[in-house]
């Protein structure tokens, strides 16, 4: 019986050290693609990123068209020199969250979250149309 209970509480460790290494993999996956520059997505923690060869500026611009075009309801939309922030509501309810970072004098970063868990394929179209836009 101890025997037995031992064997569990290994396999369990196992699998915990198993969890802990997979997630980490998936974060630097996230990171290669980021290195890749622009049109690569990276998803992290229901956040779909990707790099713009864009100023913050223009971006910035760039998503608050989209989400016009879209038709999305912003609730607030706050920026600066260094990024900012559009959130609001969807038709379905669903709240959404646009960030704008400033990474360089022609490079933005733009994360989308959907909801409280993300939703890669709505954040892929916001990620369309602002690319459309710039």
């Amino acid at each position: 019986m101890l025997k037995r209970r031992f064997q569990l509480v290994a396999l369990l460790c196992c699998f915990l050290i198993g969890l802990s290494a997979c997630s980490k993999k998936w974060v630097a996956l996230g990171a290669a693609a980021a290195a890749v520059g622009t049109g690569a997505y990276f998803y992290v923690k229901g956040d779909l990123k990707r790099n713009y060869e864009a100023s913050m500026d223009k971006t910035w611009q760039a998503a608050v068209s989209a989400v016009e075009e879209l038709k999305l309801t912003p609730e607030s939309k706050k920026n600066d020199a260094f990024g900012g922030v559009i959130e609001g509501k969807m038709a379905d309810g669903k709240s959404f969250s646009i960030n704008v970072k400033r990474l360089g004098e022609n490079s933005t970063e733009v994360g989308v979250r959907i909801g409280t868990f993300g939703d890669r394929v709505k954040s892929e179209a916001i990620h369309d149309k602002i690319l459309s836009k710039l």
